[in-house]
């Protein structure tokens, strides 16, 4: 059996384990992010787990998926959040090749969580995926004819960053504004969808307002990727669709802004692989950077 140490870098936390050749983790955990001492720190934990995890197994490669925009090719972070501290300009395939003498890959979060969802998820079969995370913002990835789109600066998919209503997308469509519109229309007391969508359920009258505005905001956007890139099915990711009813709630919303032919080409479904989705993704990234694995 052949196994890869597989992380997924965040700005709270780091997600790691081992996968086999087959795509399937065999070991998971995680640790705390140190993001706010700076990206060097995160990198070397990522070093003592790798050296800890290959005591155990005889992994033959490093497969990353990080936050930020990150050249995938070089290994370069191109752009980041101040979530990670000092980590515009570092390499991240360089620095870990040079400690773990290697080879590494490393990919943008959602472009990972899009590769998982295209090789195992809800968009496996299909020959064209958009996926979108919703959630803090929106995050999104494109995958069309079998390949990943990832722009002339790496970030292509940046969906919550277009114009809705005069606002940015995930403004307005996003988790966080659900639950921020919840807190000045309801109360400062309510801190997550869950609440929100649970006043819903109880026939709040303004929660009632609140969830519809959130459900036609994010649907406008849906509507107009599906006119723009015409992708077989629309993959949306983040905690909010572990909700039952969610993507029947949410199509209800988008058909009506669809002409006949999109709505019948045009599926919407929720991610699959929920946490291990970067994971997953990031080792099939790095099976296109290093075929000679497969």
């Amino acid at each position: 059996m052949r196994y890869f140490f597989v992380f997924d870098i965040g700005g709270t936390e780091i997600k790691y384990g081992v996968i086999n050749h087959e795509g399937v983790l065999i070991a998971k955990d995680k640790m705390p992010s140190r993001g706010a001492l700076g990206g060097k720190f995160i990198l070397d934990d990522i070093v003592a787990v790798t050296k800890s995890l290959a005591l155990v197994y005889p992994g033959e490669g490093i497969a990353i998926s990080s936050a930020g925009v990150i050249n995938s090719n070089t290994g370069e972070v191109l752009s980041a959040t101040n979530a990670i501290v000092d980590y515009i300009g570092m390499n991240v395939i360089k620095y870990l090749e040079s400690k773990l003498l290697m080879p590494v890959s490393v990919m943008n979060d959602v472009n990972s969580m899009a590769l998982c969802e295209f090789h195992q998820g809800a968009g496996k079969s299909a020959s064209s995926m958009v996926a979108l995370t919703v959630g803090t913002g929106i995050g999104g990835a494109l995958i069309l004819n079998g390949q990943l789109i990832q722009g002339h600066g790496y970030s292509a998919g940046e969906f919550g960053l277009m114009c809705v209503e005069s606002s940015d997308y995930e403004a307005i469509a996003s988790t966080s504004s659900l639950v921020k519109a919840a807190q000045t229309q309801i109360g400062s007391h309510i801190q997550t969808g869950v609440e929100v969508f649970k006043l819903y359920d109880e026939q709040h009258p303004i929660a009632i307002q609140i969830v519809h505005r959130f459900y036609q905001n994010l649907s406008i956007g849906i509507a107009n990727i599906a006119y723009a890139f015409n992708p077989e099915v629309i993959v949306i990711g983040g905690g909010i669709t572990g909700r039952n009813q969610f993507i029947d709630e949410l199509t209800q919303f988008v058909n009506p802004r669809l002409n006949e032919h999109l709505r019948k080409y045009t599926a919407i479904k929720a991610a699959t692989h929920k946490n291990d989705a970067g994971m997953i993704g990031a080792f099939y990234h790095f099976l296109n950077q290093y075929p000679q694995y497969k």
